[in-house]
């Protein structure tokens, strides 16, 4: 049996409203790669049907009962068969284009992975656009990316993955950590340039579009780990 070109990792909690166009996307992004690719999906105690929506697209699906993002990534990874590691949330929209720009970055042998750096909400106001601009900023002066990573299964292991003791802020720990690593193995890290993404804009429909500058104490406490506030951004039932 062929091994997979990519292993792609999606933690899952309750989405079976917006898997159906993730993963079509991501079978499209396949399609034009034209090499077989693994879809991960890990479900992170789901109580809808987020599991059987998965397995339409011919996903594998991995049970993971820990409250910890980091640790569903984690899980699933070590599940995974595919010669190149991809990590895509679960209300994401992937270019079709995605696989095609990875695949050749990869292949080189000079690249340590990384991220992609146009991305845009699926749905347009001022509060999103400043909201999404401070993070371009953040973007541009780390050097690294967010929402989208990818690399090797052998790099992964050696970084150890994402930090389970981070409740948020992982993916830019994630990014950070494994630029260094690259940086150490005289690899780079690479942001694309020419592929896309879609991002969900439903934690903007619940909290408001500014919500980011109206409620600043919380987002904070988010970003320092308040289980409490992680809970009520993920884990409350309400979706």
């Amino acid at each position: 049996m062929q091994q997979p070109a990519f292993s792609i990792i999606v933690p899952a909690y309750n989405e079976e409203q917006y898997l159906p166009r993730t993963l079509g996307a991501l079978r499209k992004a396949e399609e034009a790669l034209g090499e077989p690719v693994e879809i991960v999906v890990a479900d992170n105690l789901s109580t809808d049907k987020t599991q059987e929506v998965a397995r339409e697209f011919n996903a594998k699906v991995i049970e993971v009962k820990i409250k910890c993002i980091s640790a569903v990534r984690n899980r699933a990874a070590a599940a995974a068969s595919g010669k190149y590691l991809l990590f895509v949330d679960a209300d994401n929209q992937v270019s079709e284009d995605l696989l095609v720009e990875i695949k050749p970055v990869m292949d080189s042998g000079a690249f340590i992975g990384g991220g992609l750096v146009h991305a845009r909400y699926d749905r347009k106001s001022l509060g999103l656009s400043v909201t999404h601009g401070l993070i371009r900023i953040s973007v541009a002066m780390s050097g690294v990316s967010m929402f989208l990573f990818y690399t090797t299964p052998e790099a992964f292991a050696a970084m150890g993955g994402f930090n389970e003791e981070l409740l948020a802020t992982e993916d830019m720990d994630f990014a950070h950590r494994l630029k260094k690593l690259g940086k150490s193995r005289g690899l780079k890290y690479k942001n694309l340039r020419t592929a896309h993404l879609v991002l969900s804009s439903r934690k903007f429909d619940e909290y408001g579009d500014w919500s980011l500058f109206l409620h600043p104490i919380q987002f904070l406490r988010a970003c320092l780990g308040d289980r409490r506030v992680i809970h009520e951004i993920w884990y409350k039932e309400r979706r």
